[in-house]
């Protein structure tokens, strides 16, 4: 598909995804859960638009590289052009000191090659060897013109191709920002409302807790109010005679204490079962599936990514400050950063195919190692998202109001498959 194109589907992308997503709150009140179900739709819509945003920036660093490159040909071009002005300007000096020498005289230059010959047959060949310097001159001038012209034609060429991918990266420019925009406004709306739901809940928590009050307050008036009438019935049966007191006094309480036997099998209850399962939380003793040991670049790579965690999310390359506090990573943006390679080296159809190439790439997750590509189909792309894979079914990964985290390799939906790079 062409930048063109391209840019027009993601444009056509936005203004559905706006139109859809980010419409107006409802007036009234939503229950927290409803809150909930439209935050994880605004979550999927922001998800979407960051990839279209990450995908924007890769096309504008691309077209822009295009572009400076083509500006570097011209300016070696220029440099070649001046370079055979110079020779041609230096040859034709000379083609035209020769001429003179030759011609310009007349009989005198002839009577010059004849007084300096031994004989006639010298005189012949310092006149032919004359005709040929004088030939191979002009040889020369017309190779350097018709390279010169060369040079100028691809010059031309190259102008009109500047010119055309100048309107690329302005094009583009104005796409990526469009669609960066469009990305900040959901995650401005998504932040809203994630907001609401905290309130919604909170107030949900809250209302809660009061009618528990509430109930235990009437609950305790009851009970106060029943213990009362109980003393009071109590005190007319103490009254009436001992006989019915001391029955009262009989009534079934050692069964009760039966009861606290039950209440002691409480103490065996299945805590321990409990604990068991942490015992399959061992597993996260092993840093690689299958049991196989990482090799040195890998664990190199993923100790580059643990030493960002924290950072937040950016929807083009990454910005490393030293410190995940103040720096922000797209995805592809890890893997270049843990590499060791500049911001924007690549996507993560360009990681995808270094892993192809390799021959590492596998759809089987159970055959994954620590250090692993994986990746997902995100956004509309193929892949358009990946991750690091750590161990025990985990990636290193960001996302959008994530950033940087070691995360269930299933946090996003759309496995594909995955693969070593180093």
């Amino acid at each position: 598909m062409s930048l063109r194109t391209r840019g027009a589907s993601v444009a056509s992308a936005i203004v559905l995804t706006l139109g859809l997503g980010l419409a107006p709150m409802p007036a009234l009140a939503a229950t927290s859960a409803e809150l909930q179900a439209e935050l994880d739709q605004a979550e999927a819509q922001l998800h979407s638009l960051y990839s279209s945003a990450e995908q924007a920036n890769n096309d504008l660093v691309s077209v822009t590289n295009d572009l400076n490159e083509t500006n570097a040909q011209i300016d070696q071009l220029e440099t070649d052009i001046a370079d055979q002005q110079v020779q041609l300007a230096d040859t034709q000096k000379q083609l035209g000191n020769l001429i003179a020498m030759q011609y310009k005289g007349g009989e005198a230059d002839l009577l010059t090659l004849l007084l300096n010959s031994a004989d006639f047959n010298e005189l012949i060949t310092n006149v032919h060897y004359a005709s040929s310097i004088a030939d191979q001159k002009q040889e020369a001038i017309d190779q350097i013109k018709t390279l010169t012209t060369s040079l100028e034609e691809s010059r031309a060429s190259l102008e009109e191709q500047k010119t055309q991918q100048e309107q690329l990266v302005s094009d583009q420019q104005a796409k990526t920002d469009e669609v960066n925009a469009a990305a900040a406004d959901a995650q401005a709306y998504y932040d809203q409302l994630s907001d609401e739901v905290k309130q919604a809940i909170a107030a949900e928590e809250e209302a809660a807790r009061r009618a528990a009050e509430e109930e235990a307050r009437q609950a305790a008036e009851e009970a106060q109010r029943l213990a009362e009438q109980e003393a009071a019935e109590q005190g007319q049966q103490d009254q009436g005679g001992s006989e019915e007191g001391g029955s009262s006094s009989n009534g079934g309480s050692s069964n009760d204490g039966g009861s606290t036997n039950n209440g002691g099998s409480s103490d065996n209850g299945g805590s321990s079962n409990g604990g068991g399962s942490s015992n399959g939380g061992g597993s996260g003793s092993g840093s690689s599936s299958g049991g196989s040991t990482p090799t040195g670049s890998a664990s190199a790579m993923v100790a580059r990514a643990y030493s960002i965690i924290g950072s937040g999310y950016s929807w083009s390359g990454y910005v490393w400050t030293g410190s995940p506090s103040s720096s922000y990573f797209t995805c592809s943006g890890v893997v270049d950063y843990a590499l060791g390679l500049p911001t924007n080296s690549n996507s993560p159809e360009t990681l995808y195919s270094q892993v192809v190439s390799r021959g590492t790439y596998t759809t089987d997750a159970g055959s994954l190692k620590y250090g692993d590509l994986v990746f997902y189909r995100y956004g509309g792309r193929a892949p358009g998202h990946v991750g690091i894979y750590v161990g025990n079914g985990c990636v290193i990964d960001s996302v959008p109001g994530g950033g940087v985290q070691v995360r269930s390799m299933y946090f996003v939906s759309g496995f594909m498959g995955g693969g070593s790079i180093v």
